[in-house]
């Protein structure tokens, strides 16, 4: 019962053919116990199962099969028979026996393993095994429970570095302790702090760092059951969004080196040990930011380090997403929004470690878009990118069916904000004699049952391209995307779209859905990720010779 195995605080160890493995693992299953390990060795049974079955219904006999004798060498050369030679003063010793006919030569019982160590050192290592089932049918592994929810796997990876350790210490060659040197400063460049530079390309030095000790072991088993682990794979996976580590995770790697340079057990256990619990930690931070279905998809860290970013229209959607990446990626935000529900993406940024300053704000008036600049200047003294996100399609149907009063709310929505936004903060850029701004625009300059949103979006093409000529001299540019349809969780700001009266109506709204997918190539709607990433490279120094565009992100939907 699950008692006698301490509910599950224990490593189980098995070594027999697959069927008692596999039976073993359903019964612990069963019983509901998820051990901490489960090791494995299954082989093979001496005659695979068709042969054994094939000879069920074969007469037994009373003597056993013997191997057919092979074919006899051409002109084998005769021995010559000597009786007396089974003889010691008349006396027989060695009985003539009848004997099988030779067969080949039988399987040595002895592995060789003791052959290649001299008082328990290996010195001629075994040769290179391949991972997994072999041709005899032998097969090597382990299981522990998911990562999330066990730290069985860092236990095992700590467990298996110090076993490496014990058999490497003290034993390196000065070449090898420079190539083992060599990789732990390889790691030093893709830190600084407690922040990631580059997490692939840490993950990438780190796993050959750690890799390199257990191939020095020369034991082909040891590196099979490190690599089992998966740790470069679920590490690629948790910090592929990762910006936070542990400060000494990168500089352990070159503390750990020392100690073996000076052949200093203690200290290198001592490490070792911290190492792991460090990385530990660091894995556990990144798996949580990552659990989370807001975090984006891709960052790269420190892209915006320094840089003051307002957002716009950041309550949600485009703009909360385009928050999350330059944040990510060491932006000082200001988030504005019409509703105070941008408070809540602002906690959430800060949660995590970034700046980010919410203001609630109206920019269809001027008087918003002047306090908004007021706000960031007063914070941060400067602006240096402005991502005008504010806008959206309200109505949609036939343009004939619009009112005065529904044209003049689309244009206020999509093109006065962003007019007034960059009006606001160009004083300080032309100041600054630096800054960014991007307008989000849409795919949508082309469309049925949405031709004042159309115009706006139209419009606000037009004044990018002009911004980006009129302050081109003052080292500005200006820049935007036009986003197609793009997937978002439910609103939870209603853009004012009223539900549909009648039959009518929902078949001027299908008739705008079914257009804006059909003109994608691509035949689906955008994510937000994929939104957030070009609004993100266009603000950044990467696009520093891009002005003046509108670059679309829309499935091939020309607009």
């Amino acid at each position: 019962g699950p008692e006698h195995l301490h509910d599950g605080d224990v490593a189980i160890y098995l070594c027999g053919p697959p069927p008692m493995v596999e039976a073993v693992r359903t019964h612990v299953s069963q019983g509901g116990v998820e051990p901490t390990g489960f090791y494995y060795e299954k082989f093979a049974l001496a005659a695979p199962a068709a042969d054994a079955g094939s000879t069920a219904g074969a007469p037994e006999s009373s003597e056993p099969d013997r191997p057919e004798p092979p074919e006899p060498e051409p002109d084998p050369e005769e021995l010559l028979p000597a009786p007396g030679a089974r003889a010691i003063a008349g006396q027989t010793i060695l009985p003539a026996a009848d004997t099988l006919p030779w067969a080949g030569p039988r399987p040595a019982a002895d592995d060789g393993g003791s052959a290649r160590r001299i008082v328990k050192q290996v010195v001629f290592g075994p040769s290179e095994v391949s991972a997994g089932p072999t041709d005899d049918g032998y097969q090597i592994g382990e299981e522990h429970p998911d990562v999330q929810s066990s730290d069985a796997v860092f236990e095992a990876r700590q467990a298996l570095e110090l076993g490496a350790l014990e058999l490497t210490i003290g034993r390196l060659g000065s070449q090898q302790l420079a190539g083992y040197r060599l990789l732990a400063e390889s790691t030093l460049p893709y830190v600084r702090g407690d922040r990631f530079l580059d997490a692939q390309a840490y993950t990438e030095a780190n796993a050959a760092f750690h890799d390199y000790l257990f191939a020095q072991t020369r034991n082909a088993h040891l590196l099979q059951a490190y690599q089992a682990l998966g740790v470069k794979g679920r590490m690629e996976e948790a910090l592929r969004t990762a910006t936070w580590c542990h400060p000494r995770c990168a500089t352990d790697h070159v503390e750990i080196v020392e100690a073996f340079e000076a052949g200093d057990r203690d200290r290198a256990r001592r490490l070792i040990a911290d190492h792991a619990e460090r990385s530990k930690l660091t894995m556990r931070r990144a798996m949580a930011g990552t659990s989370r279905s807001t975090r984006p998809a891709h960052v790269s860290p420190g892209r915006f380090d320094d840089t003051v970013v307002v957002v716009t229209g950041a309550a949600q959607g485009i703009g909360a997403q385009v928050a999350r990446r330059i944040g990510a990626e060491g932006g000082l935000l200001v988030l504005a929004d019409r509703s105070e529900l941008v408070a809540e993406v602002a906690d959430e940024l800060r949660a995590d470690g970034h700046e980010a300053l919410p203001v609630t704000c109206d920019l269809e008036t001027w008087q918003g878009a002047e306090e908004l600049t007021r706000r960031a200047v007063d914070r941060f003294g400067r602006v240096d990118v402005l991502v005008n996100n504010v806008g959206g399609a309200i109505n949609f149907k036939p343009f004939t069916e619009f009112t005065e009063t529904e044209i003049r709310a689309e244009l206020d929505r999509s093109l006065v904000t962003t007019l007034f936004a960059s009006r606001a903060v160009l004083p300080w850029m032309v100041a600054a004699q630096h800054g960014v701004i991007v307008n989000v625009s849409s795919a949508a300059t082309r469309g049925i049952h949405r031709i004042p949103y159309s115009a706006a979006k139209g419009a606000v093409n037009a004044l990018t391209a002009s911004l980006a000529m009129e302050y081109a001299e003052h080292g500005i540019r200006v820049v935007g995307t036009a986003p197609g349809g793009t997937q978002a969780p439910p609103r939870r700001i209603s853009r004012g779209t009223p539900a549909a009266a009648n039959a009518q109506e929902q078949a001027w709204f299908d008739a705008h859905i079914e257009q804006t997918l059909g003109s994608s190539l691509m035949g689906r709607y955008g994510t937000l990720d994929e939104q957030a990433a070009a609004i993100a490279f266009l603000a950044s120094d990467e696009a520093s010779y891009i002005t003046g565009t509108v670059l679309p992100v829309a499935g091939g939907d020309v607009g």
